[in-house]
């Protein structure tokens, strides 16, 4: 499913993506079960489309605007970007709150479906003074900030008539990760002292600072990635309530690093196959048609050529399917695998509480997951 869609968003130009998301969120709905009962996803692709397309009728006279802007006060360009960029920011997180009603709204169990209320703006209120406190507390505030924005989802989230609640703190989660964010300073401190001191030393300081800088932060993220992403995850689900439903988890740092690094060596292993595939396909077209590749010599070159448009053409090609298949690695690890840990961790206890839902609530509109689209701004599967 992966290869074939990613294959079709090229003669497309990426509007398959639409429908290629809408049949992975069918795939993963209808394989999850619980008490042998399963999820069903209602969206489509036409409805991701249209949300996307009215995002850009609403994103696009801003760009613009900021483009003229721009050509107007050319000196004060970095001052006339600012407000854009807050906006965009701001849209971010409204873009992300309504993305998750629209895919609430197209969730159903027992053929009862899940639904949303509350403000997007509300929400992208509470989240950016959130990362307000995090930003001046060096991340110290990110426990309390997660569990206020989670409470705040799910307690306007609904299966049908029963109104979800979150029961995690921001202490229960400092606690089980304080020493994760003590390692992460502790690695950026220490790539800063150790590219200081280096600098001092040699001539190329200021390169040399911003390698070890960017080598320290990188490994840190490699190093603490899942192990972060293992810790909140399963509070994350610990806290999920819906009435007397309740959810625990035996998810464990070990199975986040398994698929982190099965996606890793996995991608590197691509990688190098497909150099080789590529550089094996170029010698052949070398040697059978050496006579024409001879008028890409720059000496020799007189405009465009067949052989020229071919070379280029080919390199773009080559470029786009190495990006695509890494696409497909990422999102069969990190969709469906994430997935798949995740709910295989999880026991719901209570479940008999489900049996007296009636349905309730409005389906909402998908302009919310055109506007997180449109900004490139990751609202996962």
């Amino acid at each position: 499913m992966l290869v074939k869609g990613s294959l079709l968003m090229i003669p497309t130009f990426g509007f398959y993506r639409f429908w290629l998301i809408t049949k992975l969120r069918r795939h993963l709905w209808a394989n999850t079960q619980v008490a042998g009962e399963t999820f069903e996803y209602t969206g489509t692709g036409k409805e991701l489309l249209i949300g996307f397309l009215i995002a850009l009728a609403v994103l696009t006279p801003l760009y613009l605007g900021y483009f003229i802007l721009g050509i107007l006060l050319e000196e004060a360009e970095a001052l006339a970007s600012l407000p854009l960029v807050v906006f965009m920011y701001v849209l971010a997180h409204f873009g992300v709150y309504r993305a998750r009603k629209y895919r609430a709204s197209r969730t159903t169990f027992r053929g009862i479906r899940f639904w949303m209320k509350g403000s997007g703006w509300a929400y992208a209120f509470r989240a950016i003074l959130w990362d307000l406190a995090t930003l001046l507390t060096l991340g110290l505030a990110l426990p309390w900030a997660m569990a206020s924005l989670e409470r705040y989802r799910m307690r306007h989230t609904y299966h049908g008539n029963v109104q979800g609640d979150f029961a995690g703190t921001g202490w229960t989660l400092l606690k089980r990760g304080w020493w994760v964010w003590l390692l992460g300073w502790a690695i950026i401190v220490g790539s800063i002292a150790l590219a200081a001191t280096a600098s001092k030393t040699n001539r190329e300081g200021p390169d040399l600072v911003a390698g070890l800088l960017t080598l320290g932060v990188f490994g840190g993220l490699i190093a603490l990635g899942p192990l972060a992403m293992a810790i909140f995850t399963r509070w994350q689900l610990e806290g999920i309530r819906f009435g007397g439903v309740v959810v625990s988890s035996n998810l464990g740092i070990g199975s986040f690093y398994g698929l982190f690094f099965k996606w890793l060596f996995s991608s590197i292993g691509f990688a190098i196959a497909f150099a080789v595939f590529v550089a094996i396909l170029v010698g052949i077209f070398y040697v059978a048609f050496q006579g024409a590749f001879q008028n890409l010599n720059p000496e020799k070159f007189q405009g465009l050529t067949p052989a020229s448009i071919s070379f280029f053409v080919g390199s773009a090609i080559v470029y786009l399917l190495l990006l695509l298949g890494m696409g497909v690695l990422q999102r069969y690890f990190f969709g469906r695998g994430l997935w798949v840990l995740v709910v295989n961790s999880a026991t719901i206890a209570n479940l008999q509480i489900v049996d007296q839902v009636v349905a309730a609530g409005q389906a909402s509109g998908s302009l919310g997951e055109g506007l997180a689209d449109a900004l490139d701004f990751n609202v996962g599967i």
